[in-house]
C-alpha cells in the first residue's frame, strides 16, 4: 500500500505538472495570436456553451475567486467580448454574457485550439489516447459521485 501511495502521490504531481505546462504553451500562442489567456477563453467558451451567468456562479466553475472574475471580467468587456447585464426581475443582480464578437472570437479560438492539442498528443498512438480517454472517463465519474455524497 505504501507504494501504491507514493506511486499516486507522482501521478498526481505529474499530472498538474502537464497541466501547468500545457496552460502555459496554450498561453503564450494564444496570447500572440489572439490577446487572450486560457481562463478568458474559458471564461468565454462558458458564457457561451451556458448563457449569462452570475459572477459567483462563473467563479465557481472556473474555481477562481469573485474578485478574480472581476478583473477577468473587466479586461473582456473592455476586448468587447463579453457584457454586464441587469436582472429584469431583480435590478441588483448583475450577469455576465458573451457578445456577438465574443462568439465569433471562440469560433476561431476553437480551430487554433485543435492544432495544439494535436501538438500535445501528436506522439501518442491512437490507443494510448483511447486509454487516456477511458481513464479520464472513470475518474470524472467517480468524483462526481463523491460530490453527490
Amino acid at each position: 500500500m505504501p507504494e501504491t501511495n507514493s506511486q499516486l502521490l507522482e501521478l498526481s504531481n505529474m499530472f498538474k505538472s502537464l497541466l501547468k505546462k500545457m496552460s502555459h504553451e496554450w498561453n503564450k500562442r494564444m496570447s500572440d495570436s489572439f490577446s487572450l489567456t486560457m481562463t478568458q477563453f474559458r471564461t468565454l467558451y462558458i458564457l457561451n456553451t451556458r448563457g449569462p451567468q452570475k459572477a459567483a456562479e462563473l467563479a465557481d466553475v472556473l474555481l477562481v475567486t469573485s474578485g478574480a472574475i472581476t478583473g477577468l471580467a473587466d479586461k473582456l468587456i473592455a476586448k468587447g467580448f463579453i457584457q454586464r447585464q441587469r436582472s429584469d426581475e431583480d435590478r441588483r443582480v448583475v450577469y455576465l454574457s458573451i457578445t456577438d464578437e465574443g462568439k465569433a472570437m471562440i469560433d476561431v479560438v476553437l480551430e487554433k485550439q485543435k492544432e495544439i492539442i494535436s501538438m500535445y498528443f501528436s506522439g501518442l498512438p491512437e490507443e494510448d489516447v483511447a486509454h487516456l480517454k477511458r481513464i479520464f472517463t472513470v475518474m470524472l465519474e467517480r468524483i462526481e459521485q463523491l460530490e453527490k455524497e
